[in-house]
């Protein structure tokens, strides 16, 4: 899996295995494309006529990658999960079964939390210095278990001031149902994340209903949801800089096409290094199953500030730069 490729397909389309590559066949225009499946990391349907074998669930589980397929405004709607990918699954569901409610959770979610508002300080260092500075100051106050809500205190303030430098007709996050085209962008971006970030920990053989801090019975995507936190602000950042270009006024094809390649083509820092997104989720990811087994090793996570001596790399962003879109 060195080469990582997102896969949208929103036309009427036929896809089937042909040795072992993606056949994606286009009928009305006659046009047909291959793809390696063992490329594939995320396969994202957004079309009510396409019509997938057996055989391509059957090789893109075999290869670890996620299928999602897309509802209305483009949503994701479902996604499939390889399982049994991994070797050290038993061992890894064990060890995080241990450690439900038990402290190593309470430090593990402080560093996600702390990770995000971070985050969010970056992209709020763009339009209102004060906040990012107010931010920061959540972030290295944040408790084991984030017993103070620092991340509720920083949503308080991030929110409004995000929304009202984007001209955005409501000033909250409206993460069910959502009319707006900010929340809307917002939503999908999480989305792919999501996936994204459920595809690496499927890989590593962890239970992605065991989280550290969200714990809902009803969700098997827990996990999930506690390593998106520390990228959010990565769908963010795409959303400030699409609407600095033009009034976002609505949430179309081509807004989701930007904020897809945008999304793609960014990198994260971690470690002092640049890492392609992908590469990124993968190496925190990485950093938790170590700290499953000793617990005393911090989380590698976007954005943490640099050790004495380490100088601190940007963030980078190629909105230009390919998209692995199939259209």
């Amino acid at each position: 899996m060195s080469i990582q490729h997102l896969i949208s397909i929103e036309r009427e389309a036929s896809l089937s295995v042909d040795t072992g590559r993606l056949k994606i066949s286009f009928a009305k225009t006659q046009e047909t494309h291959f793809i390696a499946a063992c490329d594939i990391a995320v396969l994202v349907l957004a079309h009510p006529c396409i019509r997938v074998s057996l055989a391509v669930f059957q090789e893109l589980a075999r290869q670890g990658a996620v299928v999602v397929c897309a509802g209305e405004k483009y949503l994701p709607c479902s996604m499939a999960l390889p399982l049994g990918s991994n070797l050290e699954g038993a061992k890894r569901s064990f060890l995080q079964a241990k450690h439900l409610n038990a402290a190593a959770s309470q430090q593990w979610w402080q560093q996600l939390v702390a990770a995000k508002i971070r985050g969010q300080a970056f992209v709020a260092e763009h339009f209102d210095v004060a906040l990012a500075q107010r931010l920061r100051l959540l972030a290295a106050h944040v408790e084991p278990g984030d017993s103070s809500a620092r991340e509720a205190q920083a949503a308080q303030a991030y929110w409004p001031a995000f929304f009202a430098a984007i001209s955005n007709p409501i000033d909250f996050r409206d993460k069910q149902g959502a009319t707006d085209p900010a929340n809307i962008a917002l939503n999908y971006g999480y989305a792919i994340l999501r996936a994204m970030i459920a595809r690496s920990l499927a890989c590593a053989g962890l239970c992605l209903n065991f989280g550290v801090g969200h714990c809902r019975k009803d969700n098997p995507f827990n996990l999930a949801d506690d390593f998106i936190e520390p990228f959010r602000f990565l769908a963010d950042m795409i959303v400030w800089r699409l609407a600095q270009d033009r009034p976002l006024e609505r949430f179309d094809k081509e807004v989701k096409k930007q904020m897809l390649s945008s999304l793609l083509a960014s990198e994260v820092p971690l470690a002092g290094k640049n890492y392609r997104l992908f590469h990124g989720v993968d190496f925190a990811v990485n950093s938790f199953c170590l700290s499953l087994e000793d617990p005393r090793r911090k989380l590698i996570l976007p954005n943490q500030p640099a050790r004495p001596g380490k100088t601190p790399s940007a963030v980078l962003w190629q909105a230009d730069s390919f998209s692995d879109e199939t259209q």
